[in-house]
């Protein structure tokens, strides 16, 4: 487990150094962590979770769990809120009105009857003026404006490049789910077992990388968009016919990695 923890974590901490969080914000973090979960995710059936439980669980000492919860706030966690950029990036790659029939997405006038980029708007960003969704896009480099107006998405996918805090915002999401899976997939009768595969070979030429990351790319992106469209079919923001109870969050991740072999041999 302890091997488990350094392997996990290491590449956490060289993200954290290279942004300049020194380990006592790493420390006091965790330790706020490991107070949530185990106040709100290993509860006793029909008992409050009491700050002797937490300790007991945690390790960490009573009067600093009270102390803890008093002085911090829930600002850590992370808000909720959809992004409407990234909504309607999702909404221009997947919905037929605004594909062309190959399926790439149209070039849209800014406004008109039929698919316009107002439209688009309209229907993915709901009140957000156009011209601010327009400019938003534009200073991400997400999109391209013509001389006759003409709006072509230059994208296949919503990524902030100058924004490190939104980018953080995804790496942390997405990082998340990964583990969640894991962890469901490791615990003992917690429901069928959730899509977690790698496909890897480990003595590749690193002429062949090149290669292999434009192979990556452009297979793994056409899945994700072919998965973003059926996907899309399932949620009611998307689909207002959808029947059904209770509201859950659902999707695939896919990444590509490599490393390089620290050895003379090959």
């Amino acid at each position: 487990m302890l091997r488990t923890i350094y392997t996990i974590i290491r590449p956490l901490v060289r993200l954290l150094l290279r942004h300049g969080v020194p380990y006592n914000t790493f420390a006091s973090v965790s330790r706020q962590v490991y107070i949530d979960v185990a106040e709100e995710e290993f509860k006793l059936e029909g008992r409050k979770q009491s700050l002797s439980r937490i300790s007991v669980l945690t390790g960490i000492n009573r009067k600093d769990i009270a102390k803890i919860k008093k002085l911090q706030s829930h600002s850590m966690v992370e808000a909720q809120a959809n992004n409407r950029a990234s909504k309607v990036i999702n909404g221009w790659l997947r919905d037929d009105e605004f594909l062309t029939p190959t399926g790439k997405p149209k070039k849209l006038s800014l406004d008109g009857k039929g698919a316009s980029f107002t439209e688009l708007v309209r229907r993915y960003s709901g009140d957000v003026p156009v011209k601010a969704l327009l400019d938003e896009l534009s200073r991400i480099n997400a999109v391209n404006v013509t001389e006759k107006k003409k709006i072509s998405l230059v994208v296949d996918a919503y990524i902030p490049v100058e924004n490190i805090e939104e980018q953080m915002r995804i790496m942390s999401r997405a990082t998340a789910d990964l583990l969640n899976t894991i962890d469901h997939n490791l615990a003992p009768n917690d429901g069928p077992l959730r899509l977690q595969r790698t496909v890897a070979y480990t003595n590749i030429p690193v002429e062949c990388l090149t290669k292999i990351r434009e192979l990556s790319h452009e297979q793994g992106i056409a899945f994700l968009l072919q998965s973003n469209k059926w996907l899309s079919e399932f949620d009611r923001d998307n689909n207002e016919k959808l029947a059904g109870s209770g509201q859950a969050r659902a999707g695939i991740g896919i990444y590509y990695f490599e490393e390089i072999e620290d050895n003379d041999d090959a």
